[in-house]
């Protein structure tokens, strides 16, 4: 049944205090009897023992249980063999205190998978019954004695009808009437069952085993069958055996009858009286006063004592295969189930302290900041065109710090260049909002896109609106629109969608204004206009910081002569056809002769004049033609926009060329994920920091109720209860506290990042959807259950004997 071969094992190996507790031993066990290890204290007797009944490991050699070698085992294997073959008797009794009997005794049968509740009744009935313990079933085990508690030890150990019982010092705790009692019991389970005892009562095990081991030093040196027919010498203390006391005086008369029992030296002095049926006893010694009566456990013998012989212990009957049902399948389970836990750990919180449950405030505020910073990582990851997009998704920005009007226009002559921009393709257009009174003082409105070709796109591709009838009639994107209208200044006037701004002009003074005819939804923010007019578009963009004419200093002193949109008169000479041609106001008549160049250059060259003109702004613009124009804007633009035919194609040619490059979509999408990490990194910090002070609370509190449970730890995986019923017990107390604190701060973040998504400026910062909202409780749940079962993972890892030897299990 059981079989040793070579087992050593050590504590302290290899240190100066090194005790080999096991040394060499090499043992085999029948399947029934009694067997008895002997030894003095310190022998190595409750090592080996633990070691056979799988509470321990070994260093070294096979141990085998049932032909099944459990040395070569995972610790769950381990578990589920002893948990089908062995029973556990132990000194201390090791029962759980709040629980009753029946419940003690009705675990180890839920262990092996026995469900059925009458089958469970009918064991433990009689098992209690047997053992004279049946009237305690629902008394807590905390209420019993101590002969009470070992009794229902035994009925736990032997409830699952196991092949073998370890008993260790069994009788350790009790008086001598409950040890021979217990003793008794252990000996009728041995007649079918294999017990193996640990005792330091040489009298007890020489009397009921039926073989004895005696080791010393770790070493077995005495293996033998005990087949003595002696009688045990082992006196009773609640035995009081009159015929021996050395004294016996008698009082008697009418109505006294006393016998006094005593020692030589003993004597009495006392005043007795009866009343009322009642017997009062007054002593005038020291010595206490106790009465015997039915209900005492001491008891008076009217004999000489006698030693006991076997009769003693083989009128005891223990038929448990009667009783059990055979058929009934035995399978390792669980006996704690998640949601169980669950409710206890929400009464367990309930019970906290004050001081405690405030610490609750930290749980909450780690519940906000961790789906606030949820939110913020997803918004940044979860890139959306509309979040970054600037401009054509289609163009490239080229980065030259200097470049020639010669060099430009051999790039712009390129086949995969569709065309090109002098400066960045983005303008600025001016909505003017002086539709009321109140808004007549200068209040407008700014739409932002890129400029692309009317001729991309056709009727198919509006949502609304038509297509463009003249060179100042515009398609606009719903993105840039909506833009706008998110600004919040056109609403103020009651333009609140993007139907509304059909019809209506943006302006690019001093150029005409524009009209909106047309929307287009292509998720870019972009402007189809006439290319022929795009260089003066740009031109004339407004600046972010007002309506000056732009960013560059040309912008005040030029205008192209066939888009200005002011009046005037030519007064003298004729138009700026060609290249580098001015047409000056008439007041410069006099210092700035016809045809005579002036000291204002572009690209490098002056400017000759070929005109004059009038206007009744008398305006100081000098006009110029397109290409002059387009020539001021390059040579002042250190980076310029492409709208190639061939994306690929271009890019590769400015490469090859030593140009800085790049695709304008990639390059925005960039800065915008470095912006979001930017500005999401404090945010991430703060919810870590949060999250790292609610674990380190979670880890405190449940190590201290850990701490608190450690000798009901101990109990469970003495038994055999496995370990993950071990980390339920303690995860639904640590789900407990993340749903009443986490889960509400959770809650409530969530409720405000609600009303923030609302707020445009805000939206694209933060992002709230099933996914956040279930990562922000996925974070709070596991990282809480994983630090928060540290201290369990730490205990677990020891064998149940280790986690019995803790000084902190008492």
């Amino acid at each position: 049944m059981i079989k040793l071969k070579g087992v050593n094992k050590y504590f302290n190996k290899g240190k100066k205090n090194q005790i080999h507790v096991i040394n060499d031993t090499t043992l085999e066990l029948g399947s029934k009897g009694l067997v008895a290890l002997l030894g003095p204290s310190g022998s190595g007797k409750t090592t080996m023992l633990n070691a056979i009944g799988g509470l321990d490991k070994v260093n070294s050699g096979d141990i085998f249980v049932d032909g099944v070698k459990i040395t070569s085992k995972s610790a769950s294997k381990i578990d589920e063999i002893r948990n089908l073959n062995i029973g556990y008797i132990f000194q201390d009794y090791k029962l759980i205190d709040n629980m009753t009997v029946y419940e003690n005794v009705a675990m180890v049968l839920r262990m092996i998978g026995i469900k059925d509740e009458e089958e469970i009744k009918k064991r433990i009935n009689y098992i209690l019954e047997t053992l004279g313990i049946y009237r305690y079933r629902n008394r807590m085990a905390d209420m019993l004695s101590g002969g009470e508690r070992q009794r229902v030890g035994i009925a736990r150990a032997i409830a699952k009808n196991p092949k073998i019982i370890i008993a260790d010092e069994p009788t350790g705790n009790l008086d001598s009437a409950n040890s021979i009692e217990i003793m008794n019991i252990i000996k009728a389970i041995s007649r079918e069952k294999l017990v193996v005892l640990v005792t330091h009562e040489v009298e007890l095990a020489k009397f009921y085993a039926s073989r004895i081991i005696e080791i010393k030093d770790g070493k077995v040196i005495d293996d033998y069958h005990n087949n003595t027919d002696d009688n045990l010498d082992y006196k009773l203390d609640n035995k009081f055996y009159l015929k021996d006391f050395e004294k016996n005086e008698s009082l008697s008369g009418n109505s006294l009858n006393v016998n006094f029992y005593g020692n030589k030296e003993d004597s009495v002095n006392m005043d007795i009286v009866v009343k009322n049926g009642n017997i009062y006893i007054k002593s005038h010694s020291d010595m206490r006063v106790e009465v015997v009566d039915s209900n005492s456990a001491i008891e008076f013998v009217d004999d000489h004592y006698k030693e006991m012989d076997k009769s003693l212990y083989e009128s005891y009957k223990f038929d448990f295969d009667k009783v059990i049902d055979s058929n009934m399948p035995e399978k390792y389970s669980s006996i704690i189930g998640f949601f169980p836990s669950l409710i206890r750990g929400f009464k367990k919180i309930a019970s906290y302290p004050l001081m405690k449950k405030l610490l609750f405030a930290g749980f909450l505020l780690s519940g906000v900041f961790i789906t606030y910073a949820m939110s913020s990582m997803y918004a940044s990851l979860d890139v959306k065109d509309k979040d970054f997009v600037k401009s054509n998704k289609e163009y490239l920005e080229v980065e030259i710090p200097k470049i020639s009007v010669e060099k430009y226009l051999e790039y712009e002559s390129m086949d995969a260049v569709k065309y090109m921009f002098p400066k960045s393709a983005s303008v600025n257009m001016y909505l003017d909002l002086n539709f009321y009174y109140q808004t007549s003082g200068g209040a407008f409105s700014i739409l932002t896109g890129d400029l692309t070709d009317i001729n991309s796109i056709s009727e198919e591709d509006l949502i609304m609106g038509r297509m463009p009838e003249n060179p100042y009639e515009l398609v606009i994107d719903k993105m840039a629109a909506e833009r706008m209208l998110n600004m919040g200044e056109s609403k103020q006037v009651g333009i609140n969608s993007v139907e509304q701004l059909i019809g209506k002009p943006l302006s690019l003074k001093p150029m005409n204004d524009f009209t909106v005819v047309g929307i287009t939804d292509k998720a870019e923010p972009l402007i189809y206009a006439e290319p022929s007019l795009f260089t003066d578009m740009i031109y004339n963009s407004y600046s972010d910081g007002g309506m000056d004419g732009g960013e560059n200093t040309s912008a005040k002193i030029f205008q192209n002569y066939e888009t200005w949109g002011e009046e005037y008169t030519l007064k003298k000479g004729r138009l700026p056809e060609n290249d580098y041609e001015v047409l000056v106001p008439y007041s410069k008549a006099s210092e700035m002769p016809l045809n005579k160049q002036i000291e204002t250059k572009v690209n490098g060259q002056k400017l000759k004049v070929v005109g004059y003109y009038e206007n009744p702004d008398n305006s100081e613009i000098y006009l110029v033609n397109g290409s002059t124009i387009k020539y001021a804007l390059i040579t002042e633009s250190k980076s310029f926009d492409v709208a190639p035919s061939d994306k690929e194609s271009a890019m590769s040619y400015f490469q090859s060329q030593n140009i800085n490059v790049k695709n304008t979509y990639e390059k925005e999408k960039e800065e915008y994920i470095a912006q979001q990490k930017k500005s999401t990194r404090s945010t991430i910090i703060l919810g870590i920091v949060m999250i790292a002070v609610s674990l380190v609370e979670i880890l405190l509190m449940i190590r201290s109720s850990f701490l608190s449970r450690i000798k009901e730890i101990g109990i469970y995986r003495a038994i055999g209860v496995k370990k993950t019923d071990i980390y339920k017990m303690f995860l639904g107390e640590i789900f407990a506290i993340t749903t009443v604190s986490s889960l509400v701060g959770i809650g409530i973040m969530t409720y405000i990042l609600s009303k923030l998504c609302n707020i445009s400026y805000l939206s694209s910062m933060i992002a709230l959807n099933p996914v956040v909202i279930g990562g922000a409780i996925l974070t709070v749940y596991l990282f809480n259950s994983i630090v928060g079962l540290i201290p369990v993972f730490t205990t677990m890892r020891k064998t149940p004997a280790a986690i019995l030897a803790r000084h902190d299990v008492d």
